[in-house]
């Protein structure tokens, strides 16, 4: 089931192409938006204590005159139907699908320091080619990734920072191959310890590196320790968990 915010978006884009007002409402409901999303009127649609009238009255005096009839007559039904939440949400979708009808996308760029234009505009030829679409780009710093960038466009992220490679080098460290100890009461074929070792593999993602002991004691079977897995599959094992429950049932 679509999103309330997505049906009504889908609905203004339908009426907005109807009447030919694509590139006009567009600028209005980023400016719409963009009005809207300050905190303190946030606050105030969102408070039970004011009235509808107070909120479309806010409306009217803001926009009127300023927006079209169906942009006005879309903010004024978001708050009849009490879903004043979404309408930011709702004019962003409408945003994005405007952008697109006209091949437009935008994209969000954060760097550790300011890129030069050119630096820009290499980005955003590069984005427009691989999505087929003109990239607007609107950058940012973050001096916390130390160094490099990372875009954000339509939901993904395109990360060439520093900090992220720091930070995957980490988990590599983190990670490093994992060493298994395998104790069995008798040698293990070369096809046993292989079907192991794949296993193993396949539960910690990284590569295994086996030391086989042979250990008499335990009857038979085998037990397996690994990154603080640990695997019991003993006779001896098993004969101490028969004797613990023979022992509860006296009791």
């Amino acid at each position: 089931m679509a999103k309330i915010e997505s049906l009504y978006a889908k609905a203004l884009f339908e009426i907005s192409e109807e009447g030919n007002t694509l590139e006009k409402d567009l600028d209005d409901a980023i400016w719409i938006r963009d009005s809207l999303s300050d905190n303190e009127i946030q606050a105030f649609l969102l408070n039970p204590a004011f009235s509808d009238a107070q909120k479309t009255r806010i409306f009217s005096n803001t926009f009127s005159n300023m927006i079209s009839k169906h942009m006005m007559g879309f903010l004024h039904l978001m708050v009849r139907k009490n879903h004043e939440s979404y309408i930011t949400t709702a004019l962003s979708e409408y945003i994005e699908a405007v952008k697109r009808h006209f091949g437009r996308i935008d994209a969000r760029l954060v760097s550790a320091s300011p890129m030069t234009s050119e630096q820009i505009d290499s980005i955003s030829k590069a984005l427009t080619e691989k999505l087929d679409l003109q990239a607007e780009i609107k950058t940012e710093i973050d001096t916390d990734l130390i160094g490099g960038f990372y875009l954000m466009v339509d939901g993904k992220i395109f990360d060439n920072t520093i900090r992220s490679q720091i930070n995957s080098l980490k988990r590599r460290l983190y990670k490093g191959n994992v060493l298994a100890r395998i104790v069995s009461a008798k040698p293990l074929s070369e096809e046993q310890i292989s079907s192991i070792y794949v296993l193993l593999k396949r539960k910690f993602n990284t590569e295994v590196e086996i030391n086989a002991v042979v250990d008499p004691s335990l009857i038979g079977g085998f037990y397996i320790v690994a990154d603080g897995y640990f695997f019991d599959n003993s006779v001896r094992t098993s004969l101490r968990e028969m004797k613990k429950n023979l022992k509860r049932g006296k009791l």
